[in-house]
């Protein structure tokens, strides 16, 4: 597989594009009558930034590479900005107070379906020496079971073996329903950050 040669940074997030359209559209549905207003554009800058925040990147000179995979149906990212995935983010970097994060976009083509790209990349990054914390953002609905699995094995391989352990931090929406095979985060946090929905907001509906 090409992705397999992409070089790889000390912290990698593995993003699916779908899944944000579709959390971010369904914040907006119900937020939006909720408080009387429409809802901020998403910077997205700032959401990865608060998302590496959640995951406990800390300092100041990280190196954080952030692989949006999408199909036909997902070119763009929704109510955020940047928004288009090839011509406005494919290889392009910015630099904040945690360091400098940089963004690729990996497109499903051909026979392979979003899902099975995802999951594809997944073990492209566990298995990188490389790569020292993963930050995973998958449709959690659409192949979430596969997801788990790869990490569970991962997670099994690795135990004991210090050079190949991993700092993997999984973002979802709801809890799991078994004990999860990894340290989680919701990812309804920085996404309400980022839609300017405030803690008071939250209070008062």
């Amino acid at each position: 597989m090409e992705n397999a040669r992409i070089k790889l940074s000390e912290t990698v997030m593995v993003i699916d594009v779908a899944y944000l359209n579709f959390v971010i559209n369904d914040l907006k549905k119900y937020f939006e009558p909720l408080l009387g207003r429409s809802l901020q554009t998403v910077d997205l800058a700032l959401f990865t930034m608060y998302l590496a925040m959640d995951a406990g990147v800390k300092g100041s000179d990280n190196d954080v590479q952030i692989l949006l995979v999408y199909d036909e149906q997902s070119g763009k990212l929704e109510h955020c900005l940047p928004s288009d995935l090839k011509s406005e983010l494919d290889g392009v970097a910015f630099k904040a107070s945690l360091g400098e994060f940089s963004f690729m976009a990996v497109p499903s083509e051909g026979f392979v379906s979003r899902g099975d790209l995802y999951l594809d990349l997944l073990q492209i990054v566990l298995n990188s020496a490389e790569v020292k914390k993963l930050v995973a953002v998958p449709f959690n609905e659409e192949y979430g079971k596969e997801v788990e699995d790869v990490l569970k094995e991962f997670t099994a391989g690795s135990s004991g073996r210090k050079e190949n352990a991993k700092d993997i931090v999984y973002f979802r929406m709801e809890e799991p329903e078994a004990p999860a095979v990894c340290h989680w985060e919701m990812l309804g946090y920085p996404l309400m950050s980022v839609l300017g929905i405030r803690s008071e907001d939250l209070q008062n509906n």
